[in-house]
């Protein structure tokens, strides 16, 4: 379908029954689901935008006065959005393909187990190709996986539109982008603010599309990842400005905590403030964008048919338990801001408290479309549109260590609790409802509910990370045999 104009196929009807839950992928942990609301007909099919922002806390919509307006008091946010996996890649594969890093086999951004490469086996079956099957026509712009380049780059398949940060990463400025004819490159000129290219070429997408085509943009900009750069017209806007840091922010006894943790130092709270206040600046850039992309689907007609998703692909520690990084089982690092907004069937300034996930968001995109394809997650269609207040009781947790000083973990997420085992034998058990702050680790005192939530965990993470034993005591090992000092912080000297 690439160079072509689609208008709306005729689609076969078992592309249009509606499940809360796809299929189940052959070895996979996950429990389908079977009731469905009713099926979509092709007329009802709407646009849909996904926005996903990188390392994005889930207390920092309240910088972004645009996305407040449109699409949290427009739409629905979710205050318990959690990520399976909090680092970039094995995030952005399973929003891609509703699926968790033990079967996309992403578990980290680079090496045999993580980044592009380790993605591409996946890339026949994610969101794009099935949405592009039934009509749709696809883009994304800005960050797709990390290692994404080199001498011969394709255009993974289900894209009709495309524009991608090449290299280790994405940036604000001096940069290489992919658009599936060759590489460009933005120097350091204020037009060549990443969030500002990605956002035009949004919206050039939008109005260029026939009204009679359904459309699906993913919309990937760089911020508010480090080094948090903010576009001139923003600089300074938070110079000065209180930046509230929590009881758990250069944490006092850590005496509870795993070995990784215990090791670090005490944190430079005046620096820390600077970089939140970056980062809330970078995040203006993509307010704006927001706006654009709006007013666009307004322009040519498309707004009140856009499903509109807005998540990141992690959170990050800024100070908790003296850490500033992911990749952590912490709420500040798996928790990430999600709103989504589509007039008539989406309650306005509706909150949901519902467990959901960035697995989930692929089985939700296809739900709207009637599309289908093997995935894990669950669609959030019925908390959407307030059908139902819950779809899941738990959330998987894994990481594999391969390039930090994080032990491979397996762990869960519930309503209520967080359980982590590590690979180094080592267990941590918070009670959120009465430890919101994550401040005390009861695994060794409430130890029956260890035990179910340890029970659950071997039920869930399956199969293992690479490495992972349930009986190993010792330090954790390495992957691709990289061994590397624990990530360089912002610290004064340790006490």
């Amino acid at each position: 379908m690439k160079g072509s104009v689609k208008s709306r196929p005729r689609v076969p009807h078992r592309l249009l029954t509606v499940l809360t839950g796809a299929a189940l992928v052959p070895g996979s942990s996950s429990v389908a689901h079977t009731a469905s609301p009713p099926a979509l007909t092709v007329s009802s099919r709407p646009d849909i935008v996904l926005i996903v922002t990188d390392d994005q806390r889930y207390d920092t919509l309240k910088v972004m006065p645009q996305v407040q307006r449109l699409l949290v008091n427009g739409g629905i946010r979710f205050t318990r959005a959690i990520v399976t996996n909090p680092l970039c890649c094995p995030s952005r594969a399973t929003i891609l393909t509703g699926r968790y890093s033990h079967t996309t086999g992403v578990y980290f951004n680079g090496g045999s187990h993580g980044g592009w490469q380790a993605f591409r086996p996946s890339e026949s079956s994610t969101i794009a190709t099935a949405l592009d099957e039934v009509g749709y026509r696809t883009a994304l712009f800005g960050k797709y996986l990390n290692g994404y380049g080199g001498n011969d780059i394709p255009v993974p398949p289900g894209w009709d539109q495309w524009l991608a940060f090449t290299g280790v990463n994405g940036d604000y400025y001096d940069y290489d982008m992919f658009d599936g004819l060759g590489r460009h490159q933005f120097g350091s000129r204020p037009e060549d603010y990443s969030t500002d290219v990605i956002a035009n070429r949004a919206v050039s997408f939008i109005r260029g599309t026939s009204a009679q085509t359904p459309l699906f943009m993913v919309v990937a900009p760089y911020a508010p990842h480090n080094p948090a750069t903010p576009a001139p017209r923003h600089a300074g806007t938070f110079s000065g400005a209180p930046v509230p840091f929590g009881p758990s922010v250069n944490e006092r006894d850590l005496s509870d905590k795993p070995r990784f943790v215990r090791r670090q130092g005490l944190l430079d709270l005046g620096a820390l403030a600077n970089r939140q206040r970056k980062r809330w600046e970078s995040l203006l850039a993509v307010d704006d964008m927001v706006a654009r992309i709006v007013t666009a689907l307004q322009d040519t007609d498309r707004a009140n048919n856009t499903l509109i998703i807005y998540v990141s692909d992690n959170g990050n520690s800024v100070g908790e338990h003296r850490l500033n990084q992911k990749m952590v089982p912490y709420e500040e690092s798996i928790r990430v801001p999600m709103a989504v907004r589509l007039p008539g069937r989406v309650p306005a300034g509706a909150v949901s408290s519902a467990l959901v996930s960035n697995v989930d968001i692929a089985p939700t995109i296809l739900d709207f479309a009637g599309a289908s394809m093997p995935m894990e997650g669950i669609s959030m269609r019925r908390l959407i549109t307030g059908t139902s207040s819950s779809i899941r009781r738990s959330v998987v947790l894994e990481h594999l260590r391969a390039r930090s000083d994080v032990p491979t973990y397996c762990g869960v997420r519930t309503k209520r609790y967080t359980f982590v085992r590590y690979g180094t034998g080592e267990e941590e058990l918070y009670d959120l409802l009465r430890d919101p702050h994550q401040l005390r680790n009861v695994a060794g005192l409430r130890r029956a509910k260890a035990g179910n939530l340890r029970n659950l965990t071997r039920s869930l993470c399956r199969p293992r990370p690479p490495g992972f034993s349930w009986s190993q005591r010792r330090g954790p090992v390495t992957v691709d045999g990289v061994h590397e000092a624990r990530p360089v912080g912002i610290r004064t000297r340790k006490t």
